[in-house]
């Protein structure tokens, strides 16, 4: 094993789309950042329920969901598996009318039951994570959850706390009820009145191209941006303790929602860059960077270089899009909580 190729067998999954690969690559990454610079064990507690809570959801409950939700979906409508995964840029290779209405209909029942289990679950991690702390150890107020005040508890806010949060709990809860049940009727109502579909299918096309799985039922980035990551901002908003959480909340996503889009290529195409200069290879040749799966397939001499250039870059660039910034906000967020508060009630 070259020394090249070591470093390539741990960075090499980190790079696909995988739910193990993203949650590796992640949680992982933000989680170590956020709980050195934690400012008190009742918030790393936090931190290691939010992160892992989170990125399970993300990454494997619901490609769980929608295998399950799939199978349901097309045996309701008599189309087989291999149909099921059929990408939308290939149906115009179903024939058969009937078909690709099953097909069409299968993947809206599998997408519509996915995220009405999802959205909820995503939503309920801000105020499940309130109960935690408020069971463990009584407090209410995010600045006493932080060590920035000792106030003794107060029973009344205490339980204004828990209420609410057990309210939007039974919110999500009512949400996946409506969810399920309204993609089970659509679907029927769709599968049985051919006028209704035929005014519907224009939407439901768009519907599927932009919200369909891949293959192996993986979420995309484009569910992040159109779904989720908006009901995750909303809970964690709706869930604030006082403002000075909310303010937090407001730093946080100003940062991870738009690197969430563009941070990866803004970093990593000059990281790529320099690092073909140094090892004088093409890893990044034309703009379209090469995976491991194709530098592994080059010949020996050139591989091991293009492995260096390619560990160096990958590993620069997680850094810094993931723990760097992870701690750079947790870090930002700390300093100026901390000067709010003291500069308030000094």
């Amino acid at each position: 094993m070259s020394v090249a190729s070591f470093p390539a067998n741990i960075l090499k999954p980190l790079e696909t789309s995988s739910s193990l690969g993203m949650f590796a690559r992640d949680t992982g990454g933000c989680l170590i950042s956020k709980l050195a610079l934690s400012r008190s064990e009742d918030e790393s507690k936090e931190i290691g329920f939010q992160e892992i809570f989170e990125s399970a959801v993300f990454y494997f409950s619901a490609p769980a969901a929608a295998k399950a939700g799939g199978k349901f979906f097309a045996k309701k409508n008599n189309i087989t598996k291999e149909a099921l995964t059929t990408p939308f840029s290939e149906f115009k290779n179903i024939k058969d009318a009937k078909t690709l209405k099953s097909t069409k209909l299968s993947k809206l029942g599998q997408i519509g039951a996915t995220f009405s289990l999802i959205l909820p679950l995503v939503f309920s991690i801000a105020p499940l994570r309130n109960l935690m702390t408020l069971k463990k150890s009584g407090k209410e107020e995010f600045t006493s959850v932080v060590g920035l005040n000792n106030k003794k508890e107060d029973r009344e806010k205490q339980k204004k706390l828990e209420d609410k949060s057990k309210k939007m709990i039974k919110g999500a809860a009512a949400g996946a009820a409506i969810g399920l049940g309204a993609t089970l009727g659509l679907g029927a109502l769709l599968k049985n009145n051919n006028k209704a579909y035929k005014k519907a299918e224009p939407y439901v096309d768009k519907f599927i191209k932009n919200l369909d799985f891949t293959k192996k039922c993986d979420l995309q980035t484009s569910h992040y941006g159109a779904l989720i990551y908006p009901v995750s901002i909303a809970s964690y908003f709706m869930a604030s303790r006082d403002k000075y959480e909310q303010q937090e909340n407001a730093r946080r996503f100003s940062v991870t929602v738009p690197l969430l889009f563009f941070g990866e290529k803004l970093i990593q195409n000059p990281i790529y860059k320099k690092c073909d200069e140094i090892f004088n290879t093409n890893v990044a040749e034309g703009g379209a960077i090469k995976s491991y799966d194709e530098i592994l397939k080059m010949p020996e001499k050139i591989r091991r270089q293009a492995l260096k250039s390619k560990n160096l870059a990958f590993a620069s660039t997680f850094l810094i899009n993931t723990m760097f910034i992870a701690g750079a906000v947790a870090l930002l967020n700390r300093v100026a909580t901390k000067q709010k508060y003291e500069r308030e009630n000094s």
